[in-house]
């Protein structure tokens, strides 16, 4: 339990240094449904998210295979700022 609690706030202090930080699935379309949104752009593997103001509010890379067939999983990315809004309950670590 207090090794889980010291990596928690680990990863907090690294992410405070960061605008855009990984998140999961979950988090990803808690943040999305809570921002305005009209403008969804792609590039290449790219999938950048704006809020109404024309700021970009969350990143996507999408999902790929290698040349050697190794496969690699959507990333999702929220602004930094955000992650108050869209983290875990502490219940859910109790267990």
């Amino acid at each position: 339990m207090k090794r889980e609690l010291m990596k928690r706030e680990a990863m907090k202090k690294s992410a405070r240094n960061r605008i855009f930080t990984q998140v999961n699935y979950r988090q990803f379309r808690q943040h999305l449904a809570d921002i305005t949104t009209n403008t969804v752009k792609g590039k290449g593997y790219e999938t950048a998210i704006y809020d109404s103001k024309g700021d970009i509010q969350a990143i996507v890379h999408a999902a790929s295979i290698d040349t050697n067939g190794r496969c690699y999983p959507a990333e999702y990315f929220i602004l930094t700022t955000a992650l108050a809004a869209v983290s875990e309950p502490e219940w859910q670590y109790a267990a």
